[in-house]
């Protein structure tokens, strides 16, 4: 599974890694040594954005994710339990975005 996340304003990179995790902990908790990898590692895949950017990310179910920004490979991520929380940021049952899960699952026979 994909999912392009079109960016209309500018971001820095922490603060896109900061808002992740704060979304993933909507799904379970997670230890602040946990989150300081995956900071760490979300630091590496995802520059800062400005509007227009896109960043896409691959879900690889029980391998991890795989990054690209504005169509170039960014890096990857192999934690599965990463990727799974990362995608339930938009996905998860506890999105702060229920309207948006229900329109991404749409037709994808949920």
């Amino acid at each position: 599974m994909a999912l392009e996340l079109a960016y209309l304003r500018a971001f820095d990179a922490v603060e896109v890694a900061k808002r992740s995790l704060q979304e993933m902990r909507r799904s379970a908790a997670i230890s602040e040594a946990q989150a300081a990898q995956w900071t760490t590692e979300l630091l590496r895949v995802i520059p800062d954005v400005r509007k227009g950017d896109r960043i896409t990310g691959v879900h690889r179910p029980g391998v991890g994710a795989a990054f690209w920004v504005n169509g170039r490979a960014s890096g990857e991520i192999r934690d599965a339990e990463f990727a799974r929380l990362f995608f339930g940021i938009w996905l998860s049952p506890n999105t702060s975005e229920p309207q948006l899960r229900q329109a991404l699952l749409a037709g994808a026979g949920e």
